[in-house]
């Protein structure tokens, strides 16, 4: 059976993802983190349920690590594998990487175009499923200015670079008609992301307590994970939660498109 790859599997949905379908005992958890610590022990947690993962630490904050963190799981995984993109960053600062890109940006959008090109380039992948987010509706893309993070906001600068690689998926849905590609909302969900300390922090974990559990979202996912296909060949869909909807206005843009198309593919050459 084929291997299922998921990023950012160390915290909230991709944990609770990563133990709901240890209890399904079929494939292979590719799991991708940061923190080798909480993957080694998460990849524990799976086995004691009846799993088996395998912990593959590594980091998305410039393209050079990302491409490092393809190229790895290139010569591990086998044909036919599934892509989970589930890591992201909602920062509270601008905060520009060693080659002078701001960190979300490079972390929700351009480095797991990298890091993934790897795993295209060796025909490894069959499905690949992005858990982006409904707020791309508020998404805003400026070339000149989002990638540096000279539009930097704390809360738009999550919209705009969750807008980016959802409509960059699209493309590279258009691209590989071979995959099934889907992109969905995965709900309003309870966990770390978006973090703030002080009064607005405390603020957001009270408002946070009526949101859902991960572990709710992650059976939401395993269900979709089961589906036969999600888009047509050609197309990646976009699910809201569990039904699929017709894209946002933004995202249907093609200015919009066209724009993020021309930087990334830009940036990428770099």
């Amino acid at each position: 059976m084929a291997d299922l790859i998921l990023t950012g599997a160390s915290r909230g949905i991709g944990h609770a993802l990563a133990l709901a379908l240890a209890e399904k005992h079929g494939a292979r958890l590719v799991l991708v983190a940061r923190d080798r610590a909480r993957l080694e022990a998460l990849v524990a947690a799976v086995e004691q349920k009846g799993g088996r993962a395998i912990a593959v630490p590594g980091d998305l904050s410039t393209k050079e690590e990302a491409r490092a963190l393809g190229q790895r799981l290139a010569d591990i995984v086998t044909p036919g594998s599934t892509l989970i993109h589930n890591a992201g960053l909602w920062p509270s600062k601008r905060v520009l990487n060693p080659d002078g890109l701001e960190a979300a940006f490079v972390v929700n959008h351009l480095a797991p175009l990298v890091m993934q090109q790897a795993l295209l380039e060796a025909g490894r992948l069959r499905r690949i499923m992005v858990v982006s987010a409904g707020l791309i509706i508020k998404g805003h893309f400026d070339a000149a200015r989002t990638p540096t993070g000279e539009d930097f906001s704390s809360i738009r600068t999550y919209c705009n670079t969750k807008l980016c690689f959802a409509l960059a998926m699209r493309d590279v849905a258009t691209a590989h008609p071979e995959l099934d590609v889907v992109v969905l909302h995965p709900g309003v969900v309870r966990t770390d992301l978006g973090a703030r300390p002080g009064p607005l922090g405390w603020l957001l974990s009270l408002v946070k307590r009526g949101w859902e559990a991960p572990e709710a979202c992650a059976a939401r996912l395993t269900r979709i994970l089961a589906r036969e296909r999600w888009s047509p060949a050609g197309e990646a869909r976009w699910l809201v939660e569990e039904e699929e909807q017709p894209w946002p206005a933004v995202a249907e843009d093609e200015a919009t498109r066209r724009a993020v198309r021309d930087t990334t593919a830009r940036l990428l050459s770099a």
